[in-house]
């Protein structure tokens, strides 16, 4: 009998009657309540998965991260009635609730935090080129919750799209460290090198190297100002020299050139063909500069 009155005590529907309830009788329709609609939750997701199983494991994470979103919210909003029965344990339910949203819906939330990173004056924009997590490519695309890239083969001698498009998480930006060239400030310091054999005229390589770069290649000094203000709002930025420049070492028994030059991050491959080609129709008529035979 007395086993039978803690029953009564302990059943749910019992204690739904009554008018006014304690902590004790709060927490017991709590824990009823989520165990109860855990098990209708899990045994949705089995008949699910047997009606009309996953193709593939994304469309079962999809699914099953879906389907804990839905059954979140759903206990939060059935959750309402039995908080405003008893409005005196308002604050101890509220903060129970938003404790189990913030652990369910963590990747959301800091989703929401990069979202706000990149928009801010340290993130980047639509057309900035990013390298992040591994992958470079031209940002097409900002959403709440992740951004897309047209993916460009990450290798610095060539700089090409592959047409691929890539959808990362926002919380990249928070988790790992990134690289952007901005839109408008789009032009990098790029190297073109090349060796020469010891006895070469290494003064007339020179020379027509520094024509090669001044003629076809300098970027107009306007330009470079105009871009350097704009970010100069947000940072302090000393680009120092702007002119391009040959360094000419001795290396492994060769004379080595090194072209150092500002050149737009897109243009980067053309702008070393153009060099290439110039390069060679120059080199071919001089009979005193010989290149480094490659090994």
């Amino acid at each position: 009998m007395k086993v039978f009155d803690r029953y009564l005590e302990l059943n749910p529907l019992n204690i739904l009657q009554l008018k006014e309830r304690d902590l004790s009788e709060n927490i017991i329709l709590l824990v009823y309540f989520v165990i109860s609609t855990l098990f209708i939750y899990r045994i949705i997701l089995v008949v699910i998965d047997r009606v009309k199983p996953a193709q593939d494991t994304i469309i079962q994470y999809n699914r099953r991260k879906t389907g804990r979103v839905l059954y979140t919210t759903f206990l939060v909003i059935a959750l309402f009635p039995l908080v405003f029965s008893s409005l005196n344990f308002l604050p101890t339910v509220l903060g129970l609730a938003a404790a189990g949203i913030v652990i369910s819906l963590k990747e959301v939330w800091l989703n929401l935090v990069g979202w706000l990173v990149i928009l801010g004056s340290n993130g980047f924009r639509v057309g900035d080129r990013v390298y992040i997590d591994g992958i470079k490519g031209d940002v097409v695309n900002i959403a709440l919750t992740k951004f897309s890239l047209v993916e460009v083969v990450n290798e610095p001698d060539y700089e090409q799209s592959t047409n691929r498009l890539v959808h990362l998480p926002n919380n990249l930006v928070i988790m790992q460290k990134f690289f952007v060239v901005s839109e408008r400030m789009d032009f990098i310091w790029d190297e073109f090198r090349f060796k020469l054999k010891i006895d070469s005229n290494w003064e007339k390589a020179e020379e027509i190297a520094n024509e090669i770069l001044t003629n076809e290649l300098v970027l107009a000094p306007e330009i470079i100002e105009a871009k350097m203000r704009e970010l100069s709002k947000n940072y302090l930025l000393r680009i120092g020299k702007r002119t391009p420049i040959v360094y000419v070492t001795i290396k492994d028994g060769s004379i080595e050139l090194s072209l150092r030059y500002l050149t737009p991050i897109r243009s980067r491959r053309l702008n070393r063909v153009l060099i290439s080609k110039s390069i060679l129709k120059r080199f071919q008529t001089e009979t005193d500069i010989m290149f480094e035979d490659s090994e």
